[in-house]
């Protein structure tokens, strides 16, 4: 794209070359001509812009949302995670105490709070210490699946009730679908044509539901007639609820005579150990999260039953901006082959900075 510098440097030499004359700095030509080639950049800017939402391989924002849309298609939002929190007093008392539906009560770690509601009205009755309810997150998004014990504070004040914990993880969060995982789906569905009576239709309408992150399509597994779907969650073994719900779309939209079966893909924890040599000027501990960012999001865009290759590994620990050289810790083959009923996510990663 042209600069504005270069766009008035080329008026000024051809107003010259045309004239004879150079231009007087701030006289009337001069500053008509920079507001022309001000608006020239701005025009140039604009049609960079509207090239680069022509295509799906380029586009943005609501613009691949448009493309999403003439593909049948559209961005899955964000889903809220679900669990069961346990309300509790050290010592049986007499009385009944109601817990109102819509408590509230979080996490409190860090800056960071999660925040739960209570999906139903409960009650600690009289003689017992403890009641478990249902509990859904404020907001979508993975970041909600907290692990098990971590919520503990009463934002809610429930007169009588000394506690909460959740004694289980809280699962099934996913985040709102990104430019890049909507891409993928956008551009696949140019690659193989769905046409209800191949492996594209049965994987289009899994990725359809919110909450799916990544699905496989087995034909033929239990014979003839058969078709074996199996899903995964957002960088976690998909839920017995969103198990249902796909199971639910293959039932109302699937081939006559055709028996659909969705499972949850299994995981397969990937953990790493690399040294990575720093740039000049770079922080360890900055880079270091580089490193974890890209190779977690190189995992992360793999689909269910897709081989990790060591190759893309480290492809994605190089483009992380600060590393100049790395080497694994340990030696990894030269791909992770991954069933067609599981998928790789990344489980840990040791970094280490040597000179």
């Amino acid at each position: 794209m042209t600069g504005y510098d270069e766009i008035l440097s080329r008026m000024k030499e051809k107003y010259t070359e045309i004239s004879g004359y150079q231009v007087p700095e701030l006289s009337d030509i001069d500053i008509r001509m920079k507001v022309l080639a001000g608006e020239l950049f701005n025009s140039e800017v604009n049609l960079e812009f509207i090239k680069r939402q022509m295509f799906p391989s380029t586009a943005t924002s609501e613009y691949l949302d448009l493309h999403a849309r003439d593909r049948g298609l559209s961005r899955k939002q964000a889903v809220k995670a679900k669990g069961e929190v346990r309300f509790y007093i050290s010592a049986p008392i007499e009385e009944n105490i109601s817990i109102p539906k819509g408590t509230v009560v979080s996490t409190d770690e860090g800056n960071k709070q999660y925040r739960y509601l209570t999906e139903e009205a409960a009650i600690l009755t009289s003689g017992n210490t403890l009641v478990s309810v249902s509990c859904v997150a404020e907001k979508g998004g993975s970041e909600y699946n907290v692990k098990a014990e971590k919520i503990y504070t009463m934002v809610t004040n429930v007169v009588g009730i000394e506690g909460v914990t959740n004694p289980e993880a809280f699962s099934g969060g996913a985040d709102r679908e990104s430019d890049e995982e909507l891409r993928k789906r956008i551009l696949n569905s140019y690659v193989t044509i769905s046409n209800s009576t191949n492996k594209a239709y049965y994987k289009r309408l899994a990725l359809s539901v919110e909450g799916v992150k990544s699905a496989s399509v087995l034909p033929k597994v239990r014979g003839v007639g058969t078709v074996d779907v199996y899903i995964c969650g957002d960088r976690m073994k998909a839920t017995t609820e969103l198990v249902k719900k796909v199971q639910a779309v293959m039932n109302e939209q699937r081939e006559l005579n055709v028996d659909v079966k969705v499972y949850a893909a299994e995981i397969i924890n990937i953990n790493l150990g690399v040294n990575i040599v720093l740039k000049q000027g770079y922080s360890a501990d900055a880079v270091k999260e580089n490193v974890r960012r890209s190779v977690e999001e190189y995992i992360s865009m793999l689909d269910v039953g897709e081989d990790v290759y060591e190759s893309h590994l480290g492809k994605a620990v190089l483009s992380a901006e600060g590393v100049y050289n790395y080497s694994w810790l340990s030696m990894y083959p030269s791909y992770i082959n991954v069933d067609d009923n599981s998928i790789a996510v990344l489980g840990s990663i040791m970094i280490g900075v040597v000179s």
